[in-house]
């Protein structure tokens, strides 16, 4: 029985490292190009895009007068991987970004310049920032889906009280 609960164990491991390759695989992307993370695997038009770059992330929130949602992941972090597999495929959560605000991931591989000016203290972190440039929430860690819906829900609650 304890062997057959080893084995059993040891592929849990694999797949699960398998399922984080995938990411870790990905190309990687310019600084100007646009993120998007699928609601399923299977699924080829992804619901949101994602700035790869504050300026144009920032930039399309003060266009629309929507708040920003800033991602800040980095490559070798499987709690950034899980927000990725599961958070942000969520079809609800997705649903709320789509509609109000302005989705930006950032990473130090990528953003370097950028996040030196940001005191990061845990990977991966969320930010929401209004068009105004005030970062006005924040969330270190691993978020799942409902407590990013919670997030949004308060970024939404406050900024409508700042009107």
């Amino acid at each position: 029985m304890k062997r057959f609960m080893v084995i059993v164990g040891l592929g849990i491991v694999i797949s699960l490292a398998s399922a984080q390759a995938g990411w870790a695989e990905m190309p990687q992307r310019a600084s100007t190009t646009v993120a998007r993370y699928p609601t399923q695997q299977s699924e080829i038009r992804p619901t949101i895009s994602w700035h790869t770059s504050l300026e144009s992330g920032w930039a399309e929130s003060r266009r629309r007068n929507v708040p920003m949602v800033i991602y800040i992941t980095t490559d070798p972090c499987k709690y950034c991987n899980a927000m990725k597999n599961d958070t942000w495929r969520d079809r609800s959560v997705q649903q709320d970004l789509a509609g109000d605000f302005v989705a930006i991931e950032l990473s130090p591989e990528q953003n370097s310049s950028t996040l030196h000016r940001i005191k990061i203290d845990a990977y991966p972190t969320t930010l929401i920032g209004v068009p105004e440039g005030k970062i006005i929430a924040s969330r270190q860690g691993y978020q799942p889906a409902a407590a990013m819906k919670s997030l949004l829900r308060e970024a939404k609650h406050l900024i409508i009280n700042r009107r």
